[in-house]
């Protein structure tokens, strides 16, 4: 998830459990404890595929994350026990606190489609795919602005709310509690918009008489409104289906052309690219494609360099993955593939045209969420009856 949104919901867990007690220095510790687990950011990995892969691993996991919590409770208490300045609160309640600050980070993590190793070290060796429910977007306003108004609150008025005198929300504690409840409700409906846009993508499928052997579902927008699909049928073709929760028909689907070689190109890959491929398969849970893309041709030779790319077919906007890397390199189509260490793929224009920004395609994704009879046939969608 955003970084602002680790952060409002880091301060709005301290507020709830130590406002009462810490004042608006609950709302300041907790924002920064909830931004903790990513600074394994900083870490910097010898390729883009280890750096995507080894994100959210052990500072994302929740053994780590609770005995950091544990241990760092006991030893606060220890330094204002030494100092002789008691707490005016348990030690088994700060490190409650700082445990559940901790922990609800990777776990709000783990509901992008990203993927987040909750139970590192165990992930790997046992071949556990990174927790991916994949049920709300990277950046969701919605979800991130009842705790920002917790946390203004809470840092305004420290522990009382004047303005409400009496009822439920008489503290600012109590309204960091409310606030919490409610977006965790947003993350409940998220789930089960999911499997309701799932279920219809299913539909669509059915009608196409398309059989698949495996699909995923998520969110494509800053909003639980609009849903992708991706499915694979029995031949190992990759198909994609959109739609909004608003539509009052099936969702569109196309078929995802770029990848229909796959198969031959991931079976052809160096020996030495595979490793990075498997890594990245595992991470990803197979939802890779494998593509050949086309360098333009040099002046001297004349020839069209290729690379072989790999994209994770998780995150897309409209034909642009936003992790894809190029695993080898040929310097014609009749030449062997020669692994490289992996980069991050360049985005090469068809005829010079411009590619649209993330920001034209969000605007492009938001109309569509409102008009159903907004379907590009040029770029493949099919509409079901």
């Amino acid at each position: 998830m955003d970084s602002l949104s680790q952060i409002v919901l880091g301060a709005s867990v301290q507020g709830a459990l130590l406002g009462k007690y810490q004042g608006r220095k609950a709302y300041l510790y907790g924002a920064i404890l909830g931004t903790l687990p990513d600074l394994d950011v900083l870490i910097s990995y010898p390729d883009p595929i280890s750096d995507m892969t080894y994100h959210r691993s052990f500072s994302h996991s929740l053994f780590v994350l609770s005995a950091v919590g544990i241990v760092g409770a006991w030893l606060i208490s220890r330094y204002h026990h030494w100092r002789n300045m008691p707490l005016p609160y348990s030690t088994r309640r700060l490190a409650l606190a700082m445990t559940l600050v901790l922990t609800t980070h990777p776990i709000l993590d783990s509901f992008t489609v990203y993927g987040t190793q909750l139970f590192w070290p165990l992930q790997d060796p046992l071949q556990m795919t990174p927790i991916s429910i994949a049920s709300v977007f990277i950046i969701d306003p919605l979800y991130t602005l009842p705790l920002l108004i917790a946390v203004i609150v809470g840092l305004i008025k420290g522990g009382k709310l004047a303005v409400f005198k009496a009822g439920l929300l008489m503290s600012c504690q109590r309204l960091a509690v409310w606030m919490l409840l409610l977006s965790s409700s947003y993350l409940l409906l998220g789930l089960g918009l999911k499997y309701h846009a799932q279920s219809k993508a299913e539909q669509t499928l059915a009608v196409a008489n398309i059989n698949t052997t495996r699909i995923k579902t998520m969110p494509v927008l800053p909003t639980i409104l609009m849903w992708r699909t991706v499915a694979e049928n029995n031949e190992h073709r990759l198909i994609e289906i959109r739609g909004s929760v608003l539509d009052s028909r099936l969702p569109e689907y196309r078929y995802l052309t770029q990848y229909d070689n796959a198969q031959t190109l991931r079976t052809n890959l160096p020996a030495q690219s595979r490793p990075y491929a498997q890594r990245l398969d595992w991470f990803s849970g197979h939802w890779t494609g494998y593509r050949v893309q086309m360098l333009p041709a040099t002046s001297t030779t004349g020839d069209a360099a290729e690379q072989l790319v790999v994209d994770d077919l998780r995150m897309m906007a409209g034909d642009t993955a936003f992790f894809s890397f190029v695993l080898a390199e040929k310097a014609n189509q009749h030449a062997q593939w020669q692994a490289i260490t992996p980069i991050d793929a360049p985005i090469i224009t068809v005829d010079n045209e411009p590619t649209p920004s993330r920001f034209e395609l969000i605007q492009q994704g938001f109309k569509r969420v409102f008009d159903e009879s907004i379907v590009d046939g040029d770029s493949g969608w099919i509409m079901v009856d």
